[in-house]
């Protein structure tokens, strides 16, 4: 198993983390940058359980409609009763995706500390955690790592081409987990190539052009999700080398739009805000 890669920073705060590790810790960070790597490698040996969200038949889901309820966190309830003698950690994943019945269930372990139990939360959108989950936790936010690093990694995962080395770099913006998934799965490589392309397009094309992009990405949720993740990472790129309130006006923008739907918004009609406005 490859050793995690993390920021300087990150690896810094995460080092002296894991000496010290508090009852609840939340790792939140982009998609794609690693929080579940990250968790796993801090919990190590001591790792008891892991959480994470699942569609209406109980299977795991970790797609946009994924959420974690109720029973799932009364078995965790179950599984910490009893005396620990030994540190245990249990993870939480994607934590931002359970629902407020299970946030409310959650608060009593958080609420009623059981020695030696600790547990670690991921989320890549903590805003939409309770504020009384949010005031129990330690928060730690990863870092995209640096250029080399993403280089250094993609030339050890074995990929020698230079022009498909860019792509990668863009596409992967510093999120090595998403790097290591875009190299080891070419058909998920073309469709972000993909995506790519059309994300450029819907901030930077003709609005016949946006228009289009709309009509094809409305019906999808997700996709339309990681549409607006691509958008917002090739608005970042233009800003660090670039930089206009024009640009981060429009990054503002996506953020809320990508909000919106994930909230359940109408997705065609965030869509259409977004280009319209």
């Amino acid at each position: 198993m490859m050793s995690p890669i993390h920021n300087p920073d990150t690896k810094q705060l995460l080092d002296r983390t894991i000496d010290k590790l508090p009852h609840a810790l939340l790792l939140e960070g982009v998609n794609g940058v690693g929080l579940l790597t990250a968790a796993k490698a801090i919990a190590w040996r001591e790792l008891a359980g892991i959480v994470q969200p699942t569609d209406a038949d109980g299977n795991t889901d970790l797609s946009a409609k994924g959420v974690i309820r109720v029973p799932q966190i009364r078995e965790l309830i179950q599984g910490t009763r009893g005396k620990f003698t030994t540190r245990a950690v249990f993870i939480i994943d994607e934590a931002d995706k359970m629902n407020p019945q299970a946030q409310n269930a959650f608060l009593k372990l958080l609420e009623e500390p059981a020695p030696n139990i600790h547990f670690i939360l991921t989320a890549h959108n903590p805003h939409t955690l309770l504020p009384t989950v949010l005031s129990r936790v330690q928060r730690l936010r990863l870092k995209p790592i640096t250029t080399e690093d993403s280089k250094a990694l993609i030339t050890k995962l074995g990929v020698t081409d230079p022009r498909k080395t860019q792509q990668l770099l863009f596409m992967a913006s510093g999120r090595p987990a998403e790097l290591s998934r875009l190299i080891a799965d070419e058909k998920l490589f073309s469709e972000q190539a993909k995506l790519m392309a059309d994300a450029r397009t819907l901030i930077q094309g003709k609005p016949y052009q946006r228009a289009i992009i709309v009509a094809q990405y409305y019906s999808d949720r997700t996709k339309t999700l990681q549409l607006l993740t691509l958008a917002q990472s090739i608005i970042s790129f233009t800003l660090a080398s670039n930089p206009s309130r024009e640009l981060v006006a429009m990054a503002d923008r996506l953020a809320d739009t990508y909000d919106r739907i994930l909230a359940n918004g109408s997705t065609r009609l965030q869509l259409m805000n977004f280009v319209i406005h």
